[in-house]
């Protein structure tokens, strides 16, 4: 068969698969063995059947063809290292956005390339209304991971949603997480761990923070309860921003606004350490003008839009007297792009997320009426191609959502067969 095809757009190009042994191609056709009898596709072993679903395009083309019968299904379940390949060369495709459109209505959902059958048939069998969520108070979205939307409401409670699977899970915060606060304290963030190999499981990390300390809880689905660790100092005074916050590798870096460092909180260790900025740079360390996040690679990376349209990626390595170091990338010009969609409007960029080598930014302004027009574009780091994903008259607060690794090609109690496949 040919090479895959390109993802949808707005996801990483896929990296070119292994190449099939024709030795493989051989066996998929039919053949006459020298006994007379055929050898036919049913007779692949799970290796090789493996190596060809490595060729399909994306995830719900993988999903149809597991779903055709037992052994099919069976050797994906069983095969973690196959999914793990499998989602390297194919990133899940990215549905849509949910919008904040004000503080008092639940979040906004803005589907992308509808034309696509594969996002609509996603979209149509989701919750992408949200309407599984309780009406008792109004929710924000808090963080997108994985294929769970993470958001919290002022009744003191999150909830972590599946659109594609109904599933909700609304938890309230614990009953001490304020003691032994000193002044100010304040919610920081909430964000959403993952499992790779048991999608069902999950952690939800609150930070929370008072004058010069900050405090992580950690919320457990196997366990159904809180863990909250002590007060850290963080020295000076606290001048962390709500929302300002990214999860990386199970670390929450956080922007230490005015002094020109990152504080780094370990969610395993509960070790808090400080990270330098970029030195020399055009970072405003007074304001949320940049954003940390992680390459396809994993690595940590921060990007910052500056004032002329440019942006600006660093990533951090390590120098040769084996100190880590911040290294300069890339340096992007928006401005033709933005020329292009915006018919010569000119507005404040800046990034809303980094994640997996894709930059998420916006342009906003404010128009004649006095309304704020919102324009929200998408980078890869590989290709360096920008395109524009969706504009309106909305906030710049945005959480691109990717669809979510099905349930039923994971296999955590051994059974493999059909009657999983409502759990996709």
């Amino acid at each position: 068969p040919p090479p895959p095809p390109l993802p949808p757009s707005g996801a990483a190009p896929a990296a070119k698969p292994p190449s099939i042994p024709s030795t493989t191609l051989a066996t998929a056709a039919l053949a006459t063995a020298a006994d007379g009898t055929t050898t036919t596709i049913s007779s692949l072993g799970q290796d090789q059947l493996l190596d060809i679903f490595l060729r399909l395009p994306n995830l719900p083309d993988l999903v149809r063809a597991a779903l055709t019968c037992r052994p099919w299904l069976g050797a994906v379940r069983s095969s973690p290292s196959f999914r793990r390949l499998f989602r390297a060369i194919h990133p899940a495709p990215l549905l849509g956005i949910f919008l904040k459109v004000d503080d008092d209505t639940a979040p906004s959902f803005a589907p992308l390339r509808r034309s696509d059958p594969v996002v609509t048939a996603a979209l149509r069998r989701g919750d992408f209304f949200l309407t599984s969520l309780p009406l008792d108070d109004a929710w924000t979205v808090t963080d997108c991971r994985d294929g769970y939307i993470l958001l919290w409401n002022t009744f003191w409670a999150v909830a972590v949603v599946n659109p594609m699977t109904w599933a909700v899970d609304v938890i309230s915060f614990p009953d001490d997480v304020a003691d032994g606060s000193l002044r100010d304290f304040a919610f920081l963030g909430f964000h959403l761990l993952t499992s790779e190999e048991n999608p069902r499981s999950f952690r939800v990390v609150c930070l929370c923070a008072d004058v010069s300390r900050v405090r992580v809880a950690v919320f457990s689905s196997e366990t159904s309860d809180w863990a909250v660790h002590p007060w850290v100092e963080i020295g000076g005074e606290n001048s962390l921003k709500y929302g300002a916050g990214t999860l990386v590798d199970g670390s929450v870096y956080w922007p230490f606004y005015g002094e020109g460092r990152i504080i780094r909180i370990n969610t395993a260790t509960m070790d808090v350490s400080s990270l330098d900025l970029p030195s020399h740079t055009t970072i405003d360390y007074w304001q949320d003008d940049f954003m940390v996040g992680d390459t396809k690679d994993g690595e940590l990376c921060i990007a910052h839009a500056s004032d002329d349209f440019l942006l600006h990626v660093w990533i951090r390595s390590v120098g040769s007297d084996g100190i880590g170091i911040w290294a300069r990338q890339n340096i992007v010009s928006c401005s033709a792009e933005i020329d292009r969609v915006a018919r010569g409007l000119e507005g404040q960029v800046r990034v809303v997320q980094v994640r997996s080598g894709c930059v998420y930014f916006s342009m906003t302004r404010m128009t004649l009426a006095g309304t704020q027009r919102t324009w929200f574009f998408y980078l890869s780091l590989e290709t360096m191609e920008i395109e524009l994903l969706i504009h309106g008259t909305f906030d710049d607060c945005a959480f691109p959502y990717h669809m979510a690794w099905p349930p039923c090609l994971i296999g955590d109690d051994g059974s493999t067969g059909h009657e999983v496949e409502a759990s996709c």
